[in-house]
């Protein structure tokens, strides 16, 4: 099987995933869908990683919106609760979940997360990354 061809069965295996959405559209995905928890994940060891004056890591609490959109990619855009732990950051692998953990959360930020995915290319970055504390 030729490289193209072998593109072209990916894609078309990317496509049944994605579904029947319009290009450009964003549409609402269960915030459980394993595509979204995967760019949640995504996001938060980057904005781990951007966020280097930080001692403490922050882990997902919940994700409260995901949307996807097809573009040249696909965007995740994502509402995320984040909690800053205890823990310090190189204690613990940062797309551990907050289950388990043994570090207590003490601090909480809303995010807005877009992840970009291109999967023929195995391309993933984190386009928009906009946080600030939660008053409640």
């Amino acid at each position: 099987m030729s490289q193209f061809a072998r593109l072209c069965a990916s894609f078309t295996g990317w496509l049944v995933t994605v579904g029947q959405f319009m290009t450009g559209e964003p549409h609402s995905v269960p915030v459980n869908n394993s595509q979204v928890l995967t760019a949640a994940r995504f996001a938060v060891v980057e904005f781990n990683k951007a966020n280097t004056q930080e001692r403490f890591a922050y882990k997902i609490m919940n994700i409260t919106s995901a949307k996807m959109q097809i573009v040249a990619g696909i965007n995740y855009i994502l509402e995320v609760r984040l909690g800053r732990t205890v823990c310090k950051r190189n204690d613990t692998a940062d797309s551990e979940p907050l289950e388990g953990l043994i570090c207590r959360l003490f601090q909480e930020r809303l995010c807005h997360f877009i992840v970009t995915d291109v999967p023929w290319e195995n391309s993933r970055v984190l386009t928009r990354n906009e946080c600030h504390p939660n008053k409640n």
